[in-house]
């Protein structure tokens, strides 16, 4: 009997020590999310709790660390670094000759395209001493600017102080986003101003951005010079790419009935396919890079090429690079000018038989010019009738 009793007092010691078991991890593990400390009293746990228990208390302090290093992606901050920054271009050095006192300026406008492309322009023009040019950039800015720069009387400015003749307008590669306002209003009777931001590619985003588009190209021709605007080109990021496609037509819309050239280099930049293309044939033809890394700038290689298109279109408004050398001829009345001006003051052309006198009896002005006769029709050319066709 006394045996079976100790018998029994052994089965449940050996039940509590079970049960004992059973219960203290789960109490351990409610301290380790309850207590700020992140650890257990010692005094709290057996071999027990310690075995099981205490390496639950060990993950669960580990576990959040590795989230969190998990967390922080080393190409979320290269992306970001990449979007703040401007691509460095390393220009070769341009030695440039003497420019003559009386050169023509040619007044590169805008935000880091206009100074990567005044510094292709530099490179076309550095024999030429009739040619000089110069550069009112802002960095890393653009139209949308809160009326900092002051584009249009920034450029009225630079066109008192210096003799330009030609004005080159490059920007817009940050311009794809809101624009912020001041706006006016009332309030309990009172006139008051309060900032406003206009939405990307809304109405009255589309509305303020023309606005500023035309009052640079107001500024430039109100003084009766040439105007230059040069076009954006693709982006390797196609939402960015559609975006400045969106501008280059807000451009066009500016620039063109002002009687301004803008210049598309669109294809220019893209492969076969019409897609952006980072690497491509520079001015002499051979494959080169011509995109920055960032996808939006370009190389010295495509500012070069982005000049050459440009300098076409200076030489159909000027004839050539030296027609700036005819300065001073336009009240010269034997001397016609007949490319390189907005107006001219001569009235009359004078042709080699006006010298005071008339055209000679019987020679082909006299036929022409007196009697009416047609001149005579010459074979084989589009205007003669005499030809049938097959």
């Amino acid at each position: 009997m006394q045996r079976s009793f100790l018998s029994l007092v052994f089965v449940a010691l050996i039940s509590l020590s079970f049960v004992s078991v059973l219960v203290v991890p789960v109490e351990v593990v409610a301290q380790v999310r309850t207590n700020n400390s992140g650890a257990p009293k010692k005094n709290n746990k057996g071999f027990f709790g310690w075995l099981f228990g205490g390496g639950k208390a060990r993950m669960e302090q580990v576990r959040p660390k590795q989230r969190k290093s998990r967390r922080s992606s080393p190409s979320r901050s290269r992306s970001q670094s990449r979007s703040n920054g401007v691509a460095v271009v390393k220009a070769p050095k341009i030695t440039e000759k003497e420019k003559s006192k009386d050169a023509k300026i040619l007044l590169v406008v805008g935000d880091d395209l206009a100074k990567g492309l005044a510094d292709g322009l530099r490179a076309v023009y550095a024999e030429t001493p009739s040619i000089k040019v110069k550069k009112l950039v802002y960095p890393q800015t653009g139209l949308v600017a809160d009326k900092n720069p002051d584009w249009p009387e920034d450029v009225t400015e630079a066109l008192k102080d210096e003799d330009v003749g030609l004005v080159v307008v490059a920007l817009g590669a940050r311009d794809n986003q809101n624009i912020k306002v001041v706006e006016q209003g009332l309030q309990d009777g009172e006139p008051v101003s309060y900032a406003a931001e206009l939405q990307f590619q809304g109405e009255e985003w589309k509305k303020e951005y023309r606005f500023r588009t035309a009052s640079l190209v107001a500024a430039v021709r109100n003084e009766q010079l040439p105007l230059i605007w040069v076009g954006l080109a693709p982006a390797e990021d196609y939402l960015t790419s559609a975006n400045f496609s969106f501008l280059n037509d807000l451009f066009t819309e500016q620039v063109e009935p002002a009687g301004g050239i803008f210049v598309d280099i669109w294809s220019a930049f893209q492969n076969e396919n019409g897609e952006y293309a980072a690497n491509g044939p520079d001015i002499t033809g051979k494959p080169a890079r011509l995109r920055a890394s960032d996808g939006v700038y370009f190389t010295w290689a495509g500012y070069r090429k982005v000049a050459y298109f440009v300098e076409r279109e200076i030489a159909r408004i000027f004839g050539s690079a030296t027609a700036f050398i005819f300065e001073g001829v336009k009240d010269d009345p034997n001397f016609i000018v007949l490319t390189g001006r907005l107006t001219s003051p001569e009235t009359k052309l004078i042709g080699p038989d006006d010298k005071g006198g008339k055209a000679a009896a019987g020679s082909a002005l006299h036929k022409l010019t007196v009697s009416g006769e047609p001149l005579p029709e010459v074979s084989g050319r589009s205007d003669d009738t005499r030809w049938n066709g097959f």
